[in-house]
């Protein structure tokens, strides 16, 4: 057996089986791709909201040494009748020394932060570890990392140490004969007592080219994540156990199984693939400290088992006068909801806890085809249309649940295309989609209803020298009827129609100087249905207008863009026939926007804009928004 052979087995086979688990598809430091260094960040005011995010990552080579710097860091804050603020951070810092030409070692420091003014149940966290690395290259394509390191982990108070261990390896487009393989893998362990953190995932992809026209692709991954986290104790098991937080633990474990085989060029006008796949995964959450004087079914634990099968084949057709693609698939899901005994716990209690997690059982049928297909009548005459249907069947087996129910969606569309010349084109476009929803149980078949959506737009693209604009003009009518309207009230079938013209136009007015416009108009109305003699009784109308002229300057690298900002909506009620002012809201702003680039390496964007708003009644108001965002890649 020759030393590659080797590895693969010990990698695929031994390894897997002794570390059982990982789960994040990204290794920490084993870098797979180049990274390019960048520094981003985006502060951006909008209404009564403030976010702000800024990114940094910096790769540095000096003759043997690596080092790698990266920062993230979130911050939401909003500004109402009670202000909260959102803070996420994360920081790395690693560096490297190479040994040889296949080994490495380095030390590596993460710290990441989140906090919430909020009264959730986890508000305040931070984890900041140290370790020690190797990257060891046994051959060219497999690199193999063994970490060691120190943890801090703290959330709502509460601070725990220990140690951060694991490993990771990577195969990078190994081949074997007519095989190529890719895998990923890592182990991690964080042992901070009284709770402990791991990591488990495994990822195995091979390929095999049987010829330029026949491949197929077999992946196999298995991840596990499991999370100990802090809540707040009851009042019993607290002073039961002496503890102020108690402990769950949430581990999440997932497979996945699949093979995919594409065939080009069959009878040199067809391309066909297959795949098949099976994902089975469950939670399973367990609690350290349980009190049997609580007599309540909340004190057990419980776990959710899901499995899903998935069948998906398409094929496509080409030639000169059209393009098709057919595709269809079939699934199934399986999801069950187990409650976890407990020993000396009361049976009156599990068995009521059992029954009410047996409630959320339930399987489901999918089957959807689709086609979707461009007729060439001439090179200035083309038609696009696509179908889609889907069809789900959603069962509960508990008598107590009555969610079972059929859905049936089916969605229709066309786009004829009219090229008049190399400058101007128009196209119109139709839609329908029909959406039936059954439920099976009387005691939820109130609400079974069909939505049918109905549309056309046309439109059309002028490209010249100096102008350019695009128009589309749409009128849109979407009526929902519920089946027993007539023995249900509170269930009105009703119908909604819209029409919308947009308008987006640049003019060119010298080389350095242009004229900018895009708005758009909204007419709408809400309106109570009767579909056996469709006719509606209007109940609502809007009237939405949105505006936004601008002139731009262009000076060597730097964009000067003003204008102003135009939006309006209006409500009206209905009082017979005659429409009736509801709600309106008129916002007036003067914008200015500045945009500096350098290709792909520099980026500089400010954009603003100053709200004089006037509300009914009189309400006067003014408001400021305000996007600065810069990217730098070197």
């Amino acid at each position: 057996m020759n030393n590659k052979a080797f590895i693969i087995i010990l990698l695929t086979i031994i390894i897997p089986k002794t570390f059982a688990q990982v789960a994040e598809d990204s290794l920490k430091y084993i870098p797979v791709n180049n990274q390019i260094n960048f520094l981003s960040t985006r502060f951006n005011k909008q209404l009564n909201t403030y976010f702000l995010n800024t990114g940094f990552l910096y790769n540095k080579r000096i003759n043997k040494f690596l080092f790698n710097l990266s920062e993230n860091y979130n911050s939401t804050f909003t500004r109402s009748i009670e202000r909260s603020t959102r803070d996420e951070h994360v920081f790395k810092l690693s560096g490297s020394y190479t040994l040889n030409q296949k080994l490495r070692i380095g030390a590596a420091v993460i710290n990441k932060i989140y906090s919430d003014s909020r009264k959730i149940e986890i508000n305040q966290a931070s984890s900041s570890n140290a370790t020690i690395f190797g990257v060891i290259n046994p051959f060219k394509q497999i690199i193999i990392s063994p970490f060691l390191g120190y943890s801090n982990n703290r959330q709502i108070g509460e601070s725990n140490n220990g140690l951060l261990y694991g490993a990771e390896a990577y195969i990078n487009n190994l081949r074997l004969s007519n095989f190529n393989i890719i895998s990923k893998l890592k182990f991690k362990n964080e042992d901070i007592f009284p709770r402990k953190n791991t990591q488990r995932f495994y990822n195995f992809s091979v390929i095999n080219n049987f010829n330029e026209n026949v491949a197929n692709y077999i992946n196999i991954k298995y991840l596990q994540d499991r999370k100990d986290f802090y809540f707040t104790a009851d009042s019993i098991t607290a002073k039961q156990f002496g503890i102020v937080n108690n402990i769950q633990s949430r581990i999440e474990t997932s497979n996945l199984l699949q093979d995919k085989l594409r065939y080009d060029k069959l009878f040199n006008i067809f391309s066909m693939n297959l795949e098949g796949n099976v994902n089975w995964r469950s939670i399973d959450r367990n609690t350290k400290y349980h009190s049997l004087l609580i007599l309540s079914p909340s004190i057990f634990d419980t776990k959710i088992d899901e499995l899903k099968v998935a069948l998906v084949s398409s094929i496509k057709y080409h030639s000169k006068i059209f393009t098709g693609t057919f595709r269809f698939s079939h699934s199934e899901r399986d999801e069950k909801h187990l409650t976890k005994n407990l020993k000396g716990a009361r049976d009156i209690l599990y068995e009521e806890r059992s029954k009410l997690e047996s409630r959320k059982n339930n399987n489901s049928v999918r089957n959807e085809a689709s086609l979707f297909g461009i007729i060439n009548f001439s090179k200035s005459d083309i038609l696009g249309f696509s179908f889609y249907q889907n069809k789900l069947t959603y069962n509960t087996p508990s008598i107590n649940n009555y969610d079972d129910r059929d859905v049936l969606l089916s969605i229709i569309r066309l786009r004829y295309t009219k090229i008049i010349s190399p400058f101007f084109d128009i196209f119109i476009n139709t839609q329908g989609t029909y959406n039936h929803l059954v439920y099976i149980y009387s005691e939820k078949s109130s609400n079974n209803n069909v939505n049918r959506i109905l549309s056309l737009e046309a439109g059309g693209n002028y490209h010249g020298s100096f102008v350019k604009s695009s128009n589309k003009f749409e009128v849109a009518a979407n009526y929902t009827v519920y089946d027993f309207e007539a023995l249900t009230p509170d269930f009105r079938s009703y119908s909604f129609r819209q029409y919308t013209a947009t308008d987006s136009t640049s003019i060119k007015i010298s080389n350095d100087f242009s004229f900018i416009h895009f708005g758009y108009i909204k007419l709408s109305e809400q309106g109570d249905l009767k579909w056996a003699s469709f006719s509606t009784r209007p109940t609502r109308y809007l009237q939405e207008i949105f505006s936004i002229p601008k002139f731009q300057i262009n000076y060597y690298n730097i964009l000067f863009s003003l204008g102003l900002r135009y939006y309006s909506l209006i409500t009206y009620n209905f009082n017979g026939l005659k429409k009736v002012v509801s709600s309106s809201y008129k916002s007036i702003a003067p914008l200015s926007e500045i945009t500096y680039s350098i290709t792909n390496k520099l980026n500089i964007n400010f954009y603003g804009w100053y709200e004089f708003i006037t509300m009914r009644n009189g309400i006067h108001k003014q408001q400021a928004n305000l996007t600065l965002q810069m990217n730098w890649n070197f």
